[in-house]
């Protein structure tokens, strides 16, 4: 509106009904018919209201500065989260999400956009029907779906599990677990208590992965472990039916390395740069599997590698 007048018409074609009873309050606005008007809808609530519900045909949703729970759904808007000292849980059909802080648990969904996040406490979920998800700092486990986008999470205190698509799943510290599958694209962890990653057609990269076991496996891709000086891993297990599997080894780790190579024809091959790890032929016929055993530092947890369509290095860590 141009004028305070104006403003004043406009508004006496909304209906606003309000209902106060016990403890809860209720504000519904319904805007006129007709040509649409942009309008804004903005409520102040003490800070320390218990829960508070938002919801909007096609606007967008700001939140902040809320002590309690928070529940928010919009048809097509955006959807804003800041200063939560609760759990959160939101729905948008097609707009983008973005989180704050938020102390509690979020739960997110969006029907096709982006979802970002700085930092969220407890069990968190986010899902999106088509765009990325960057996670900053979680404390609690964190659960990422998205049908065809990339997944990055920077830090996490528990669990992390990843799942898209198509896209890059990217995991850059985790105090727990990391369960990853990737239909289309590769996945990138560098630290982690143990990964178990899946991808159908898609480099795997594993760094620092400790006091847990290493499960990779990929359809076409290559896979490079590397484990640290330090490193206590689980039995592990690494495969892939199309690409070359290259492991960097500290010089002081304990392990069992078992490798096999089932890449056909001359094209096979095991390289190792430790004197322990004996290469072999499982017979006198050259097509056989070839295979490599040894035990570093007096072993220990075993290392599965399984190769059948690329070489298998086995370096030092230097």
């Amino acid at each position: 509106a141009g004028t305070f007048r104006e403003a004043e018409r406009l508004l006496a074609d909304f209906n606003i009904r309000t209902v106060i009873g016990g403890t809860a309050a209720s504000i519904t606005v319904v805007g006129p018919r007709g040509p649409v008007h942009s309008s804004d809808f903005s409520v102040t609530v003490p800070a320390s209201v218990k829960s508070a519900v938002l919801e909007t045909q096609a606007g967008n949703l700001i939140a902040s500065d809320l002590a309690g729970e928070l529940n928010g759904q919009t048809r097509a808007g955006r959807i804003e989260l800041d200063r939560l000292g609760a759990a959160a849980s939101v729905r948008t059909g097609g707009g983008e999400v973005h989180v704050g802080r938020v102390a509690g648990g979020v739960r997110c969904y969006s029907g096709g956009g982006n979802i970002r996040a700085e930092a969220v406490g407890n069990d968190s979920w986010f899902e999106t029907a088509g765009g990325d998800i960057q996670i900053g700092d979680g404390s609690g486990p964190i659960h990422a779906m998205t049908a065809g986008g990339n997944i990055k999470v920077d830090r996490c205190s528990a669990d992390v599990f990843a799942r898209t698509g198509a896209g890059v799943i990217d995991v850059r510290q985790a105090g727990g677990l990391v369960t990853a599958d990737n239909s289309s694209g590769a996945i990138q962890i560098e630290s982690a208590r143990g990964v178990r990653c899946e991808s159908s057609a898609g480099a795997i990269r594993l760094r620092n992965v400790g006091d847990g076991a290493m499960e990779a496996t990929t359809a076409m891709g290559n896979i490079l472990a590397e484990l640290l000086s330090g490193t206590r891993i689980r039995d592990s297990l690494l495969s892939t039916n199309a690409g070359d599997i290259t492991v960097f080894l500290a010089s002081n780790i304990p392990v069992t390395v078992q490798a096999r190579n089932e890449t056909p024809g001359g094209r096979r091959g095991i390289i190792s740069e430790f004197p322990e790890i004996r290469i072999r032929l499982a017979g006198f016929d050259g097509s056989m599997p070839l295979f490599a055993e040894g035990a570093l530092n007096g072993g220990g947890p075993v290392l599965r590698i399984s190769a059948s369509g690329g070489t298998i290095y086995l370096r030092r860590h230097k």
